[in-house]
């Protein structure tokens, strides 16, 4: 304001001086003030009328300085308030980050009675309490996170924190879920509800969980389509064991089309068409997936698909079912084994040498094993199972009943096949999965050849039980 009155105090003598310059008759300025009359030549009036100007300004902002004190005195006390709010808030969570839960306690009373923002007092007492182990107090402080909605989220997940420290996985559930409706950004409520969900096998729920998580880019795509397709064979198992057939035989259909390469998928189909009488259609669907992704398992499903059927048209056409995908170490093998079924030593061994190649493991020495007591070699037989000993193990599937359905999992297994298959494509075998030992036993996709040429007037019942015992390695 005082700039302002220089400015115009300057102004208006410029005006002044210029105005004398070029008027020769200045003029005069008269004024009658309670019966007194004054008298006076325009330019010295002027010039009383800025002096007044000036002295009128700074008495003016000092009137409204004083008037205005009131505030700034409240406005200031308020500000050293909040300071000091926030230096007790700061003290008491690094007192609480420290395990000093008495002085965040401290601290924690303190910012909220200087401090005018709940929010932030509530997560003070929280975290003192967690840090004193007082969990019903955290609770109860997360519990007061809820009524804003700002901080819902935070007092969901505290709140799911406290109910998975008492094992309460139920509880744990519902905030996860409720934290996931409420919030489109953060990701550990999508995280904490699929697992919970899984965890419980409660593959419904899990898959709506995912569904979510994966509209909101929260999952990669291809990491979704495969974990939702281990939830849909997951809750397909379900379905049956509900003998609720028709839903679960769609739900693997469903399964299958999601992930052609999950080989659970294709073969539990085909058991339920085959079931339903629907054995063209089950044998497409497993001819898919083994050009997708051979397994032992579709090996097995597509032998017994056709029943009454003889030997010879049987290996035909497991034969055509291999050379779908030859350059397949999994076809190699079942042309090994066929050719191991006639008698054919060296077919089966010119097809079991690229597969060692591709990967030496015991599954494969073992099956030389049995080729070479096939020739009546026992020595070069002892010697390839003493080197199956040593090889590196492969998920071989050796514990597949040739005679009953495969993928019969519990719970568990399907909840970790949802992360093994899902996050990484990969099918683990369960027992490996769960850490079991991996005994050396039977290994063949298809029954365990005959491993003495058939005689002439010999016929042979292909499910007749295996005629030679594979020495086991452990």
């Amino acid at each position: 304001m005082l700039r302002v009155a220089f400015l115009l105090i300057v102004a208006v003598v410029a005006m002044l001086a210029s105005w004398q310059i070029v008027t020769t008759d200045p003029g005069t300025v008269e004024v009658e003030w309670f019966g007194t009359q004054v008298s006076t030549t325009a330019l010295f009036g002027l010039l009383i009328l800025v002096a007044i100007i000036a002295v009128a300004l700074p008495l003016l902002r000092l009137v409204m300085f004083l008037m205005d004190a009131p505030g700034r005195i409240g406005k200031a006390s308020q500000r050293a308030r909040v300071r000091r709010g926030q230096e007790a808030l700061a003290l008491g969570l690094i007192a609480a980050e420290a395990g000093e839960f008495e002085d965040a306690r401290r601290h924690a009373d303190k910012a909220e009675d200087l401090i005018d923002e709940p929010r932030l007092a509530l997560l003070l007492q929280a975290r003192a309490a967690e840090v004193s182990g007082d969990t019903a107090a955290a609770e109860r402080a997360y519990s007061g996170m809820l009524q804003n909605e700002d901080t819902e989220v935070l007092g969901r997940k505290g709140l799911m924190a406290a109910a998975l420290k008492r094992g309460d996985r139920t509880a744990a559930r519902a905030h996860a879920e409720a934290a996931l409706k409420a919030s489109k950004t953060a990701t550990w409520p999508f995280q904490y509800a699929f697992d919970l969900a899984v965890q419980a096998a409660d593959w419904e729920n899990a898959i709506e969980a995912l569904d979510l998580g994966d509209k909101r880019k929260q999952v990669e795509d291809k990491v979704a389509k495969r974990r939702r397709a281990v939830l849909m064979c997951a809750q397909s198992a379900k379905l049956e064991r509900e003998r609720r057939a028709d839903k679960a035989c769609e739900m693997a259909q469903k399964a299958f089309r999601m992930a052609p390469t999950f080989a659970p998928a294709a073969a539990i189909t085909a058991r339920m068409l085959v079931a339903e009488g629907r054995a063209e259609r089950a044998a497409a669907i497993l001819e898919e997936a083994w050009e997708n992704a051979p397994h032992p398992a579709l090996a097995h499903a597509y032998r017994d698909i056709v029943p009454g059927e003889t030997r010879e048209a049987r290996a035909e056409r497991m034969r055509a079912f291999a050379e779908k995908r030859r350059d397949h170490r999994e076809s190699k093998i079942v042309l090994a084994e066929l050719a191991m079924e006639r008698g054919d030593w060296g077919g089966a061994q010119a097809a079991l040498e690229d597969a060692y190649r591709e990967n030496p493991s015991s599954r494969i020495c073992i099956l030389f094993a049995q080729v070479a007591r096939g020739r009546g070699d026992e020595n070069g037989a002892r010697t390839w199972l003493a080197q199956a000993a040593a090889a590196p193990r492969e998920a071989d599937w050796s514990d597949l009943d040739p005679e009953g359905p495969a993928f019969l999992y519990d719970d568990s297994d399907w909840a970790r096949m949802v992360y093994v298959f899902g996050d990484s494509g990969q099918l683990i075998h369960p027992r490996m999965e769960r850490g079991g030992v991996d005994a050396l036993g039977p290994v063949l996709a298809l029954p365990t050849a005959v491993l003495t040429p058939p005689r002439p007037d010999a016929r042979v019942d292909m499910n007749a039980p295996d005629e030679v015992e594979v020495e086991e390695v452990r």
